[in-house]
């Protein structure tokens, strides 16, 4: 995760929340409970405060990267659609 957090610093903000230690102990019931954790590790992606997708048990980067990638494109082409823009290929 501190990769990623390099590699899209000012496009994504990346929060790591600790909400199990070993032995099963929670630190953060709160965060487990709000957010619905079930599975360690459980990566949510937030847009504008709206749980726009949700990871779990995936601890390759580059499926982190490949989705990460494609909610940016979506993301600047739906600003892109909002300010007049001609879409991708017209």
């Amino acid at each position: 995760m501190d990769d990623l957090a390099r590699e899209y610093w000012g496009r994504i903000k990346v929060v790591r929340f600790m909400v199990m230690e070993r032995f099963g102990s929670v630190p953060s019931p709160e965060i487990k409970e709000r957010y619905d954790i079930t599975y360690i590790p459980t990566v949510i992606l937030f847009d504008k405060g709206v749980e726009v997708d949700r990871w779990r048990l995936v601890v390759m980067e580059d499926v982190y990267r490949y989705n990460l990638n494609k909610f940016l494109k979506a993301r600047a082409a739906k600003a892109a659609f909002a300010r007049g823009a001609a879409p991708a290929g017209k």
